[in-house]
């Protein structure tokens, strides 16, 4: 499959100035530990996500926000939640039962008369019965089983990665890559809801390990991969945690060292197959006539050295690469700018958000704040998101 020209669908990725009378759907798209200054609008010098790029500067995005944890479930669970991790009381990835809140963005959605829908990562305390649609992907592929034999195929290869990498081309081309799958899931759902307004967690499981992607992604970047700004060299100055990770690293995955320039060109190949994922959602979404009454937020849970310390993933310490996630709003009612709004978010911003936009009150317990008078250009109370 050719990759999908982002340039014939950026010029029509169109923001109006004001909410329509129909309840508008929102979907919000969410990666798995996703780097947020590997993108060209943060300086980066590869433009890796060129149309998820020019959906934030055709509307409102953010290079200072924060996930609430550099771990999967406690930062997830604070954006269904809207609650940090020590009110959740989920401060690992082994304890999501022991979320704690009052109410959620699936129950709020639900209350509203709003058709719901997982689609991709979970890792969350959220369970299927709570959705009306659940189509749930892993870093192994999709849980319950693929649907057919060359996704069944791709599925084991992924398992035998042993949730590390892939050194060479991915077999089995796009169409049995996760998103893919993930947008094809979508869209067959979207066609079954007639008009209803709906609200989706489309959640990649990617950029995470394992580090793997098919061609031409595993070639797109390797002859171009800038300098990074640190090195093994620079493990002992961070102190030992790091310097445990590192060894942790070499133990687990014998000669990741040698391979760490493999790797981070496979980390930018995903970014880039998801970018044109998404560009096929919205087209997808477009033909299907819900794409203008439709809300997009766009985020990640947490980063990835990507190469930074001469390690991958994450596990130690709290550094910027970790910490501060992409974060975009594109749709009716948000003022376009090309520019970064000034102001400190977090993940836990997401559900009063979204409480705001629905016309439902903000739960007890939601330690969050409504970003929709920032989002539509309206006067907000600057000093305390400095």
């Amino acid at each position: 499959m050719k990759i999908l020209k982002y340039a014939l669908l950026a010029s029509s990725v169109a923001t109006g100035t004001s909410l329509q009378a129909k309840s508008p759907n929102i979907i919000i798209i969410m990666t798995d530990q996703q780097r947020a200054d590997l993108l060209a609008r943060e300086g980066y010098p590869l433009d890796i996500m060129p149309f998820v790029d020019s959906m934030a500067k055709q509307g409102a995005w953010f290079n200072k926000a924060y996930t609430t944890c550099p771990a999967s479930v406690p930062a997830r669970t604070s954006f269904l939640t809207g609650r940090f991790p020590k009110a959740t009381h989920v401060r690992s990835n082994q304890n999501e039962s022991d979320a704690f809140y009052e109410s959620d963005l699936f129950k709020v959605a639900k209350e509203k008369g709003y058709k719901t829908a997982l689609v991709g990562k979970n890792h969350t305390y959220l369970r299927k019965e709570r959705v009306d649609y659940w189509s749930p992907y892993m870093h192994g592929g999709q849980i319950g089983g693929a649907k057919t034999e060359g996704a069944v195929a791709f599925d084991k290869f992924l398992n035998d990665t042993k949730l590390y990498a892939s050194l060479t081309a991915s077999p089995g081309g796009v169409e049995v890559q996760l998103p893919f799958r993930m947008v094809d899931d979508v869209t067959q759902w979207i066609k079954s809801i007639n008009d209803d307004p709906f609200l989706m967690w489309f959640s990649f499981s990617e950029p995470h390990n394992p580090y793997q992607v098919c061609e031409p992604y595993f070639s797109m970047f390797y002859d171009k991969l800038p300098k990074i700004k640190t090195s093994s060299k620079d493990q002992k100055t961070k102190g030992k945690p790091y310097e445990q990770l590192a060894e942790m690293m070499r133990l687990g995955h014998i000669g990741y060292e040698d391979n760490i320039d493999r790797l981070r060109s496979n980390y930018l190949g995903m970014l880039r197959l998801i970018d044109d994922q998404v560009a096929r959602l919205i087209q997808n979404l477009k033909e299907q006539g819900v794409y203008d009454n439709t809300i997009f937020v766009y985020l990640s849970d947490h980063g990835d050295y990507v190469g930074e310390y001469g390690l991958m993933k994450k596990g130690a310490g709290v550094a910027d690469v970790l910490t501060r996630i992409p974060m975009q709003w594109t749709g009716p009612g948000i003022k376009a700018s090309a520019s970064p709004q000034d102001a400190h978010v977090s993940m836990a911003d997401v559900f009063p958000t979204v409480c705001e936009i629905l016309d439902a009150p903000i739960p007890v317990g939601v330690q969050g704040r409504s970003l929709w008078p920032m989002l539509k250009g309206e006067s907000y109370p600057k000093t305390e998101y400095e």
